[in-house]
């Protein structure tokens, strides 16, 4: 970690590293936010081999495009965005040259696998958009504003989509 920085202020500082050619940096933000990465990513392509794919054309891509992070952004939600972009770009890919087989088994994101297992049981009544918005928020602990800018929406409609998605599971699971 950054020893003065913690959080968004320390992933913003390691952007501006990086934009600056200091790719010693990747690894602040491989600290920070790995494990959120690998989730979303995995969240999105259910395979382990994909999601770490998609993880490492993460920090390939900050690294290209560190120079457009603008100053005074949300640099935890910019970040993520670029998550989420790769892993639908290994999505779009996949779906057009191999057809969709099972998932991978899955992946333990957390301390506790079995704990994982159910998690990941209980939210696949979800449509995607909304499972990975309902992981942001109850399992790796972020604002409706930085799931708004990952997901291009209000912070609002982010809220509503969140609140839709834990009634969905409310009457699913009565």
């Amino acid at each position: 970690m950054h020893p003065v920085f913690s959080g968004n202020a320390c992933c913003a500082k390691a952007i501006t590293d990086i934009a600056q050619g200091n790719m010693q940096s990747l690894t602040v933000l491989y600290e920070q936010l790995g494990k959120q990465i690998y989730t979303l990513t995995f969240s999105i392509l259910n395979n382990r081999a994909d999601a770490e794919d998609a993880m490492q054309d993460t920090f390939l891509r900050v690294a290209r495009y560190a120079k457009s992070f603008e100053s005074g952004g949300n640099a935890r939600a910019w970040v993520m965005a670029v998550a989420r972009n790769a892993a639908l770009d290994i999505e779009r890919c996949r779906v057009e040259t191999v057809p969709l087989e099972s998932a991978d088994e899955p992946a333990a994101c957390s301390d506790d696998p079995a704990a994982e297992c159910e998690l990941r049981s209980l939210l696949s009544v979800l449509p995607e958009p909304e499972k990975q918005i309902v992981l942001m928020k109850t399992a790796q602990g972020f604002k409706y504003a930085e799931i708004a800018g990952v997901f291009g929406l209000t912070a609002e409609a982010v809220r509503k989509k969140y609140k839709r998605a834990l009634q969905k599971l409310k009457n699913e699971y009565r």
